[in-house]
């Protein structure tokens, strides 16, 4: 049986929901920014203000410069996996063999379920239908259909906005010709110098190079870009990946000696980090806590944990301890906590547990995914600006989010 995987990348996202949400917004050059402040940073640009050499990355006062008329959003990351929510639930219903690799992207395995790259065309071009039509014509994608995951993402990569390339065994080669080597997944700016160092030019001179001088040069990971670029699978879709830790972080905007906001400004980004944790299923058995203050400096450190942790305000209580030093004789700069050494829940509970503030918390966390963040929250966060450590969303591989 023939493997056959597509992969989809939305074409500027986060831009592209601010258009579907805002009629306003449609045709117009959009830049997301992750602060609405001159040196607020572009996150996402839309195709109109790309075309201006608007990039994500540049600042919004450079953004500015190079296209005036450009519409500067504050990022919305509830309404981003709102969208990602629907969207995956359209791919539900072609096939369960998902791997969401990130908010924009995502593997769908449709081995068994078409019999033909045409076949897959044709379902592709279906699910993108879908998702224009049932969400908004302003949401368009990317897709590649392969026979490997590699290449299904070097499809979506090297398709036309908007479009499908669909790679075979019969025309691997075909595609791979003359594509410079920075094009493929997996290869940055400081390997391919190292590459090209060995004659290495394109992609398909990769592919006829020798796998065993790779493994020698590079190691494992040397034979992993021979093997990629040759159609050869050394791995399947991974439906979920646990993380190894799970923080969070902010910048203060406003410098202020207030230790009672800064107690509030904690809590929340513990109550961020142990509600990730509980969805997951996972407990803690170390914490950390960092912070940057203007004359102290860094401080903070770790913690391994006596008992596992599940609790927003166990995981509280020892940040604070680490940072209140700090935020009792200096102003901070920034935060910075997280949970490690993470595990499956045990279900052992020790001499002195007491199940019910868990039962608690699973039925708060149930509410506020429900209807909405902090609707049902702890009283030192009521009156916290939502500004105040809002929630943020990786640009990378999206790890142990369930969506």
């Amino acid at each position: 049986m023939q493997k056959i995987i597509l992969h989809f990348d939305m074409n500027s996202y986060f831009a592209s929901v601010e258009q579907q949400a805002n009629p306003f917004l449609r045709g117009q050059p959009v830049g997301v920014c992750a602060t609405l402040t001159k040196q607020g940073c572009i996150i996402a640009s839309s195709k109109e203000a790309k075309a201006f050499g608007v990039k994500t990355g540049c600042r919004a006062e450079e953004a500015r410069i190079l296209c005036p008329a450009i519409k500067l959003v504050e990022v919305d990351p509830p309404k981003y996996h709102s969208t990602t929510q629907r969207i995956m639930s359209i791919c539900r219903e072609y096939t369960s063999d998902i791997e969401l690799y990130s908010i924009d992207e995502a593997f769908l395995n449709l081995t068994g379920l078409v019999k033909s790259f045409s076949a897959a065309f044709k379902l592709g071009r279906e699910i993108k239908a879908r998702i224009r039509r049932e969400l908004g014509e302003c949401l368009s994608s990317s897709t590649g259909i392969a026979y490997t995951r590699w290449l299904a993402k070097f499809g979506s990569d090297t398709a036309p906005k908007g479009g499908i390339v669909t790679i075979t065994p019969a025309n691997r080669l075909a595609h791979l010709q003359g594509r410079e080597l920075e094009q493929a997944w997996g290869i940055g700016a400081a390997l391919a110098p190292r590459l090209q160092a060995l004659g290495i030019q394109t992609l398909d001179q990769l592919a006829q190079y020798s796998p065993i001088n790779l493994l020698e040069i590079f190691g494992i990971r040397g034979y992993e870009l021979w093997a990629n670029v040759n159609g050869l699978e050394l791995g399947g879709l991974q439906t979920r990946e646990l993380p190894k830790s799970i923080g969070h972080s902010h910048v203060l905007r406003c410098r202020t000696r207030d230790v009672n906001f800064h107690k509030s400004l904690i809590l929340r980004l513990a109550e961020r980090a142990g509600r990730r944790l509980r969805a997951l299923g996972l407990e803690a058995h170390s914490v950390y806590a960092h912070a940057n203050f203007e004359l102290l400096g860094g401080l903070g450190g770790s913690q391994k944990l006596f008992e596992p942790l599940t609790t927003t305000q166990k995981f509280f209580r020892y940040a604070w301890n680490m940072l209140a030093p700090g935020v009792t004789k200096d102003t901070p700069k920034f935060f910075a906590v997280g949970l490690f050494d993470l595990r499956p829940l045990s279900g052992q509970l020790s001499l002195f547990s007491k199940p019910k503030p868990e039962r608690l918390l699973k039925a708060l966390d149930e509410i506020n995914n429900r209807y909405g963040e902090e609707v049902i929250a702890q009283g030192e966060l009521v009156g916290l600006d939502k500004h105040h450590a809002p929630d943020r969303i990786g640009f990378r591989k999206t790890v142990g989010v369930d969506i």
